[in-house]
């Protein structure tokens, strides 16, 4: 069983604030999406109730996305999926490194790399996570730069695509 959460459903710091993020209608996919302006940091995340899915399987979690041509600054950013329960005993801040504007990253750069749908669309997973019994409560799914204050601009958030391994 898969799941789709549009971005409108997602957590986007700032969205609300057109000096920063922009929401309109893309035609390809027919659907609102959520057009980063420019910000200096970013944060976007998602909780999802593991007893919304099914018991005893592994997901991957997927941003989906577009990049403008005149993307800036987004070439590292971090991602992280992880049980909120861990959140509130301290897991602050850690992801691992997801690589979105891989046109402006560096030969060899290291992290996760997108991929293009069939739709047309880029992917990047955000992380793993596994629903045993669904008593875990929630997972988060995140994407964050909060460290590197460079204004980064030009990403399309479609949404967030949760998929069984």
């Amino acid at each position: 069983m898969s799941i789709w959460i549009p971005a409108r459903e997602i957590s986007i710091t700032w969205s609300h604030d057109t000096r920063y993020w922009n929401w309109t209608q893309d035609d390809s996919c027919s659907a609102e999406v959520a057009v980063l302006e420019s910000v200096c940091w970013m944060d976007i995340w998602k909780n999802v109730n593991l007893r919304s899915l099914p018991l005893k399987t592994s997901y991957s979690a997927y941003l989906v996305f577009k990049l403008k041509d005149d993307a800036v600054n987004l070439e590292r950013v971090f991602a992280s999926v992880r049980y909120v329960k861990e959140i509130s005993e301290g897991c602050i801040d850690q992801g691992y490194t997801v690589l979105i504007d891989t046109k402006s990253c560096d030969e060899g750069a290291k992290g996760r790399y997108p991929h293009v749908r069939r739709d047309g669309w880029s992917e990047i997973q955000l992380g793993e996570f596994f629903n045993n019994l669904g008593d875990d409560g929630e997972v988060e799914l995140r994407l964050f730069e909060k460290d590197d204050l460079k204004w980064k601009s030009g990403l399309i958030i479609r949404g967030i695509d949760i998929r069984p391994n």
